[in-house]
């Protein structure tokens, strides 16, 4: 480890000390957070005259930092007002904010602002459309110090890399790094490159789901601010209300960027860096994946461009669909471990550990989609029926278990809540299974755009060389994976198009109508499409280079290279042509009452009418020192009646909130519009608190998913441990003459 070590050399001290000096000043900058500016005044807008870019208050002079700006209001109307800061004298891209419209259930706004550069004439704009009264009044903006945090993990991110590329040069000149493992390296960061290049603009393409998964990255941030981990429902969404996504949707991943928007990132940029993110886990496992199973780094790479940057990959990360695109992460893992279950030696003490990468796929997969989750169901039930003799075989079988124990065990976090709330809750995602998805199927002509050049010319070769007899019984394995792939890959390509009888077959099968109706798209079949046919295209590759046929083997190297140009061109011309790019800083400017198809609701809630309100008394209850935070709220009650009666908190019901009064645990039911209802006894005058608490069950799920994760780290670290005593025996042990 001598020869590695980096801190003696003068480049990595000039860094390491560069970045100190820079890590000293974000400090020294983050001291001034909590200096606050405030500003009196106020402002009546005439009714029925509309004004856009009203200014509020005018030549306000600010440092660089990210502030929140809290402007006082009274407003009649809900969602038709907006208010938010320009500035015209700082630098294009000097100021970010999207502002935030104004509720008549709210007193002031709440909106953040990053400043890069002091401004001396900022000023805050008020749009109104002339429906409703509106007044403002003061207004304070407070430094939070967050344009530092930002700052800070973006140096340490830096210095970081620039360690590790001199741990490289070091790894380099002590032990020689091959050129084949230099390739590696310089092609992983192209495919990675290429696949990234559209987030690097600051916007973020307009696809259907993006803001979507936007507000559940903020969802998850504003729920670890409120002290809630892991956050099971987002507190500001449905206007404050709560809303149960986290319990069905699960975002294991989604707290990347959450931390990042906690450091103090925009909005935008947080989930481009989620998706480069994303890009990074997806070539590297592609390539880890592929290289071992057909043995050839040059072949992992081919395949890790092929997969990386497939048509519909692509298309899917274009449209915003994160828990698709993020799922795909996870396949080439999952086809790797049943390749080593189904072909590795028994009696090997490597094929104790087959099971590993089958539990962190699983896992992956029930973490990030479940709806893919389906489709893998599927495809597995289909392998184990295939290879049902080896599945039997005491190893196999073993692994098998371990791999299916693992995934849920790593997995119990989430699917306890998940299932309990399925079980225990009415939810609308039950009421949607009468749907049929055949119409919204792919026609051929789409269906061969998204399946690419490559992965297609590989299909007709792989077919070519089957039928013609020329794969023989050479490394036979190989062939196996190629035929199941084949056929699977081409099934999954059928049941993706509009032409397949799904509505037929979801009203003739009762039992698979609700499975395929929450398919939804038809199309998400080609994700596991996708990694079969690159598998494909590697088998072809291998019987190139293991054939030594060099001139197909360049010809096939040209095709995937040709492939990946043809879908970045289309990836690039769906950006620049049919999307516009969003610019969302903060995410107030888009509101909190987006809930895509609402399926996580309670049946029967109107959401339209939940906005921000107060509490509702029943009964002959009064309410005094009314506050609510998060999932929470506290108030003092009266209820000078003989009869019980109630208070209604603009909370959405779900199972786990509680009522805790002076003298004990409250009553809490289901009200109007399933609102949490504190039930409040005859004669009861007391402070009552009320929360969201996790059922016990839920967390002891949860310290089984830590204490797994945990466990399989420590076996990791003693198996490598092992390896490298006995590779040092082994170096030790002198050569017999």
């Amino acid at each position: 480890m001598s020869k590695l070590n980096i801190w003696k050399w003068r480049s990595t001290k000039i860094i390491l000390a560069l970045a100190l000096l820079l890590a000293v000043f974000c400090v020294a900058q983050m001291s001034r957070r909590g200096r606050e500016y405030v500003y009196e005044g106020g402002t009546c807008f005439t009714q029925g005259t509309a004004v856009a870019g009203q200014p509020v208050y005018e030549g306000i002079s600010l440092p660089p930092g990210c502030y929140r700006v809290a402007l006082e209001y009274s407003s009649s109307e809900d969602l038709r007002s907006l208010c938010e800061a320009g500035d015209g004298t700082v630098f294009p891209g000097g100021l970010l904010t999207n502002g935030e419209v104004f509720y008549s259930g709210r007193s002031e706004t709440r909106f953040q602002m990053w400043l890069f550069e002091r401004a001396d004439a900022l000023r805050i704009l008020v749009n109104y459309d002339g429906v409703g009264s509106l007044e403002t009044g003061n207004l304070r903006i407070y430094d939070t110090g967050q344009l530092w945090t930002m700052y800070l993990v973006i140096l340490l991110a830096a210095t970081l890399l620039a360690l590790a590329v001199q741990l490289l040069r070091a790894c380099d000149r002590a032990y020689g790094i091959s050129r084949e493992n230099k390739a590696v390296l310089f092609w992983l960061s192209v495919i990675i490159l290429l696949a990234t290049v559209p987030y690097m603009t600051g916007g973020v393409p307009s696809g259907g789901d993006t803001g979507y998964h936007m507000h559940r990255i903020d969802g998850i941030k504003d729920g670890i601010l409120a002290g809630y981990f892991p956050v099971r429902l987002e507190p500001e969404w449905v206007h404050g209300h709560g809303y149960a996504n986290g319990i069905f949707y699960c975002g294991t991943l989604l707290l990347f960027p959450a931390l990042l928007r906690i450091a103090g990132f925009p909005v935008t940029l947080a989930y481009n860096c989620y998706v480069a993110g994303v890009n990074i886990a997806t070539a590297v496992i592609a390539y880890c994946s592929f290289a071992r199973v057909f043995r050839d780094k040059y072949i992992g790479i081919a395949s890790s461009a092929l997969y990386t940057l497939s048509a519909f990959r692509l298309h899917q990360v274009l449209i915003g669909n994160v828990g698709e695109y993020s799922a795909m992460m996870f396949l080439p893992l999952l086809l790797y471990g049943y390749w080593r279950l189904f072909t590795q030696d028994r009696r090997l003490k490597e094929y104790r550990t087959c099971w590993l990468p089958l539990a962190f796929g699983y896992a992956g997969l029930f973490q990030t989609h479940v709806l893919s989750c389906e489709i893998t169901a599927l495809l597995t039930l289909v392998l184990l029926l295939v290879r049902i003799k080896q599945v039997f075989r005491r190893e196999t079988f073993r692994e098998l278990c371990k791999g299916a124990a693992g995934a849920l065990a790593l997995s119990a976090w989430f699917l306890v809540p998940f299932l309990d709330y399925t079980l225990r809750e009415d939810m609308h995602f039950k009421y949607v299974w009468g749907r049929t998805i055949q119409e919204a199927g792919l026609s051929p002509a789409l269906l061969l755009t998204w399946v690419g050049l490559g992965m297609a010319l590989g299909l007709l070769c792989f077919l070519a060389l089957w039928l013609s007899g020329r794969l023989g019984d050479r490394e036979e394995n190989v062939w196996k994976l190629g035929r199941l792939s084949l056929l699977l890959g081409i099934c999954l390509m059928l049941m993706s198009l509009r032409l397949f009888p799904w509505d037929r077959i979801q009203q003739t099968v009762s039992w698979a109508a609700p499975l395929i109706s929450s398919l939804q798209f038809p199309r998400r079949f080609l994700g596991w499409g996708s990694a079969l046919l690159t598998a494909l295209c590697g088998c072809c590759l291998y019987y190139f280079k293991t054939g030594k046929k060099h001139l197909l083997w360049n010809a096939g190297l040209m095709t995937v290279a040709v492939s990946v140009i043809l879908s970045g061109v289309y990836y690039t011309n769906g950006v620049d042509r049919d999307m516009s790019r969003t610019y969302l800083y903060n995410i107030q400017g888009m509101g909190y009452g987006y809930i895509s198809g609402a399926e996580y609701l309670v049946q029967g809630t109107e959401h339209e009418s939940l906005l921000y309100r107060g509490p509702v008394s029943g009964g002959a209850v009064t309410v005094t020192d009314y506050e609510k935070g998060a999932l929470r709220a506290q108030f003092t009650c009266c209820n000078a009646d003989r009869q019980e009666g109630y208070v209604e908190l603009p909370l959405l019901h779900y199972y786990g909130y509680r009522a805790y009064g002076e003298d004990g645990e409250l009553t809490v039911r289901k009200g109007e519009n399933n609102l949490v209802r504190v039930v409040i006894p005859p004669g009861c005058h007391t402070a009552v608190r009320v929360r969201f608490v996790s059922p016990w069950y839920w967390r002891v799920a949860e310290g089984v998913s830590y204490l797994t994760a945990a466990a399989i780290l420590l076996m990791c670290i003693r198996k490598r441990r092992i390896k490298r005593s006995e590779r040092g025996k082994h170096e030790r042990i002198p050569a017999k003459a």
